[in-house]
């Protein structure tokens, strides 16, 4: 054992006592172009939903373009049980003046969410069996959120992405690359060398 191992490490103080932790775990969902369903991104931790708005931006905008961010604390959502059998529901009408629950659906087991709609009723239990009835034929799970505790971009908020960043990603590298050697290379020396051992790759 080295030396260091073997000193004995004494402390002035016993650490403090536990905290009550203030982090919010929130759900985030991206929107690719205008008038596209909103789709499941992933999880993140921020201590306000302010600042959980800004780490979407910044981490789910790097990976992949997106025009609109929506994001809800994780404990505002009620969901079916995953199942494989048609879900039990029953619709009612909606109610103009209770809540809007923002409606998501899995088709299969592993698959994102994605928005379908919108069902308008008083209470969580009433809102996700007429959630249920009217969207989820042959899905797996549906999922309600209030809409007015989902947090949404501002329509002209730059979400991160100001440049192409097609590099990133694995559609865009191979162009990315051959773009780099034609900046180089003559256009002749680069077809010669297609014909060698990357014959396939650009």
């Amino acid at each position: 054992m080295s030396k260091i191992r073997e000193q004995g490490f004494t402390f002035a103080d016993e650490l403090p006592p536990a905290t009550d932790s203030v982090v919010g775990h929130y759900v985030v969902y991206t929107q690719k172009k205008e008038g596209a369903p909103h789709r499941y991104a992933g999880w993140l931790n921020a201590p306000d939903i302010d600042m959980a708005t800004q780490y979407a931006c910044e981490h789910y905008g790097q990976d992949e373009s997106c025009v609109n961010i929506w994001l809800h604390d994780r404990s505002r959502m009620h969901e079916t049980p995953v199942s494989d059998t048609p879900l039990p529901g029953e619709d009612a009408p909606d109610d103009p003046g209770a809540t809007a629950w923002t409606v998501f659906t899995q088709k299969r087991r592993g698959d994102i969410h994605v928005e379908q709609g919108q069902v308008q009723l008083g209470d969580e239990k009433t809102a996700l069996s007429a959630a249920v009835a009217r969207f989820g034929q042959g899905m797996t799970q549906v999922r309600i959120v209030p809409r007015d505790s989902m947090a949404s971009t501002e329509v002209d908020r730059v979400i991160w992405r100001t440049h192409d960043q097609g590099y990133r990603l694995a559609k865009g590298y191979s162009k990315s690359v051959r773009a780099k050697w034609d900046a180089f290379r003559k256009t002749e020396d680069i077809e010669e060398y297609r014909k060698d051992d990357i014959e396939n790759h650009f």
